[in-house]
């Protein structure tokens, strides 16, 4: 069993119980997807912890894997996109969720250097994949935007 799993799987769970516990507030009608994904997410969680579990038992070793997991750690890289993560979210706030989505997507795209013609595909696939499975399909109001609502 290795300790950096472990924490991964502690984190898991604690991430789907706090989007379970957002989710059951949600009109009971776009709970239903939500609630999948937190459930099959948990589910696979337990699954790999059980796993991890049966290894255990067969050669009772814990493996401290920090040092070895951290050691290709790029702090640009994460704070980085992490920044643009918070930027996302503001942006969201008084644009919307599609105008958030698109300065976001563009903004990893070109720092990742990923080439013009790239771009501009993953730009357009996204945003139609996003508007037909969460608008289109699933009916779930995505965010409008503090600014957009007020002036339409």
């Amino acid at each position: 069993m290795k300790k950096s799993e472990l924490s991964v799987i502690v984190f898991m769970l604690l991430f789907c119980a706090f989007f379970f516990y957002e989710t059951v507030q949600l009109p009971v009608l776009a709970q239903r997807y939500p609630l999948f994904v937190i459930g099959l997410l948990a589910f696979l969680t337990l699954l790999k912890f059980f796993n991890m579990c049966l290894a255990y038992m067969k050669d009772k070793k814990i493996i401290d894997d920090f040092s070895t997991v951290w050691k290709s750690f790029l702090p640009k890289q994460f704070f980085t996109v992490f920044l643009g993560f918070l930027g996302f979210f503001g942006l969201m706030y008084f644009l919307g969720f599609y105008i958030a989505a698109l300065v976001f997507l563009l903004f990893a795209l070109i720092f990742f250097k990923i080439p013009k013609k790239y771009i501009v595909l993953t730009l357009v696939v996204m945003l139609v994949i996003v508007y037909a499975v969460f608008t289109w399909f699933l009916n779930v109001p995505l965010p409008e935007g503090m600014l957009i609502e007020n002036f339409f």
